[in-house]
């Protein structure tokens, strides 16, 4: 089928801008390399400089590389102003960047927790509201949260701090959505299962433990980061357009088939 014939642009995110963090590796990469492939200017956020430049190399040549620890209390605005004078504008902002924690949780330490929490929910909740401001004064935008099925659908053992941090994007996610609605922002999150990445590395390059957990997934497989992309490709676009505070499971049926 040919897309412009059907009423639907091949590249629908033409002249548009996009923040990627996390934008170094794995889902990342997938996320900005599909929406740079839709038409949309990238820019890349991440602890790395190396890992960015080398996923820009991939992308069109006008890729922005932003090197930031959004774990920073000031980094998050930074990254957001240092986009708008790279990018002249933010249309969108993809929120990837996160680390897990598996520490139990009787044994959870104040450092840890704090740690866990300035990456995983502050730094979506400041850049959320940075980029939001900007996307109102524009005429609106898109920002699209990468949560969790662990954060609000389903508690595995041992993931107590993640989960809660990924409950807080939840949370801010409908927020942030209730904010800016009436500015023409839209505010969406997309939960993962187990994806590939480097977080899952472990399962993916273990044949007995990722044939034990593709057993429990409907589609019989798991993630990969071109699936998660393509969910944050529809929260980007006009698409989506009616759509604003929501949390979209791309878990190829694991909370649907999950039988205990």
């Amino acid at each position: 089928m040919n897309e412009e014939s059907e009423g639907l642009p091949a590249r629908p995110l033409i002249g548009r801008t996009a923040v990627v963090t996390g934008g170094g590796r794995c889902v990342g990469a997938g996320v900005a390399g599909l929406l740079a492939r839709a038409g949309a200017r990238v820019a890349l956020v991440g602890r790395s400089e190396d890992s960015l430049r080398a996923v820009a190399r991939e992308l069109p040549r006008d890729t922005e590389v932003i090197p930031a620890d959004l774990s920073q209390p000031d980094a998050p605005a930074a990254v957001i102003d240092a986009a708008i004078r790279r990018l002249g504008k933010v249309n969108i902002l993809v929120n990837n960047a996160g680390a897990e924690n598996f520490t139990p949780s009787d044994q959870l330490t104040a450092q840890e927790a704090d740690e866990l929490w300035a990456l995983n929910g502050r730094a979506p909740l400041l850049l959320g509201g940075k980029a939001a401001a900007h996307m109102a004064s524009i005429g609106g935008g898109s920002i699209v949260n990468i949560s969790s099925v662990v954060g609000s659908e389903r508690s595995i053992r041992g993931q107590s701090l993640y989960a809660a941090t990924k409950g807080a994007v939840d949370a801010i996610t409908r927020s942030l959505a209730a904010d800016w609605g009436g500015k023409g922002v839209r505010v969406n999150a997309v939960r993962p299962a187990v994806t590939r990445s480097d977080m899952s590395a472990a399962i993916f390059t273990n044949p007995d433990l990722k044939n034990a957990l593709t057993a429990q997934y409907a589609l019989g497989r798991l993630g990969e980061p071109e699936d998660i992309a393509q969910a944050v490709l529809f929260f980007a676009s006009d698409a989506s357009s009616y759509v604003t505070g929501q949390t979209l499971s791309v878990d190829g049926g694991w909370i649907s088939a999950l039988v205990h």
